[in-house]
């Protein structure tokens, strides 16, 4: 259950603005042949087979339908992945072809009482929309993490001792970004993602091992402590840092996404309450890890102390979704909280 009254994040709400149609059938091959997988299986001493992946990938997918079936939906664990990888969503070409049909559903302010029907605006002028404007990249982000975050929390929290898969093979598959797989929706938006299942690379398990020993003793067991924090590093920071190259909107706005994401699912998780303060002290209070490395999460959101009676004010930063035709100001929106403020300071 959700603590101190949170509600569901903006995602859910946003999957009924924009019904889903068909799915684009993506032919990007994919990043890692079998022959590789069987090889780095080899090279780590396994004997385990790829039919073990699929075994885990199917356990995990049965686990995710049970425990979250709208994210169920949304994200598979798969050996055969058929969707874009991130090199190849975030080419400049592919991602301002994302935007622009995303961008048919938020026209420019101004345009929406046109006598034209919005979907014969001159491309020109959603081109223009979708370079510049952050709100529309913004909310592009809000899908993409939207979809994503949940099920990886599952992954590296429960998962681990769920499924009836080893742990060590479970906690050795890579979770690096180039591993997960976008599936376009007609509409521009991010309508899923694929979960590459293959182990992770020889000098990368040693490395872990090296860290996990640094790691202080904690309500969670070390190696999901650390392949949580390596998840933030491996995967949510290359793809933030792939949407600030290609969008105007700031790496702060996105992580402002991600820390309220990662804060309301943690607590939908109903984890013990001395683990789900501990995982809001790692990743909101933290300047840095372990390793030395940004905790890039510090400060992304407004923690509240436990007697708070709701989640008003968590949000930090303005998702600027207001600022889009067809949308409306969040009920939780800083801005709103802020103006309340200055309301009652000059009363």
């Amino acid at each position: 259950m959700a603590r101190q009254g949170e509600s569901a994040p903006a995602l859910v709400k946003l999957s009924s603005e924009t019904k889903p149609s068909r799915t684009k059938h993506c032919k990007t091959k994919c990043s890692q042949s079998l022959g590789i997988a069987i090889a780095k299986q080899t090279a780590l001493g396994l004997t385990k087979s790829q039919m073990d992946f699929t075994q885990v990938a199917q356990e995990f997918n049965q686990r995710l339908a049970l425990r979250a079936p709208f994210y169920a939906q949304h994200f598979v664990a798969t050996t055969k992945p058929q969707g874009l990888s991130i090199d190849t969503w975030s080419q400049p070409a592919v991602y301002q072809q994302l935007l622009l049909d995303f961008a048919k559903a938020y026209p420019p302010l101004g345009k929406s009482t046109s006598p034209i029907p919005l979907e014969n605006i001159p491309e020109q002028i959603l081109l223009s929309h979708s370079r510049n404007s952050k709100a529309l990249h913004s909310l592009w982000g809000q899908w993409y993490f939207g979809l994503l975050v949940p099920p990886m929390l599952e992954w590296i929290i429960n998962a681990p001792h769920s499924l009836a898969s080893t742990l060590e093979q479970i906690e050795q598959i890579d979770i690096a970004s180039e591993h997960f797989y976008l599936k376009p929706h007609d509409s521009g938006r991010v309508t899923g993602f694929e979960f590459q299942l293959t182990l992770a690379p020889t000098p990368q398990v040693k490395t872990d091992i090296v860290k996990a020993a640094r790691v202080k003793t904690t309500v969670l067991t070390p190696p999901r402590e650390l392949q949580l924090i390596q998840w933030i590093q491996s995967h949510l920071v290359p793809s933030v840092e792939r949407l600030t190259g290609l969008s105007p909107t700031p790496a702060k706005l996105y992580w402002s996404h991600l820390g309220y994401l990662i804060h309301w699912y943690l607590g939908e998780m109903a984890l013990p309450n001395i683990e789900f303060e501990h995982l809001k002290a790692l990743l909101f209070n933290t300047k840095s890890f372990e390793d030395d490395e940004d905790n890039p999460l510090y400060n992304s959101i407004n923690l509240l102390p436990d007697t708070a009676t709701h989640a008003d004010n968590i949000r930090r930063v303005c998702c600027l979704r207001y600022q889009l035709a067809n949308s409306h100001r969040c009920g939780d929106c800083p801005l709103a909280t802020r103006a309340q403020a200055k309301r009652a300071a000059q009363a």
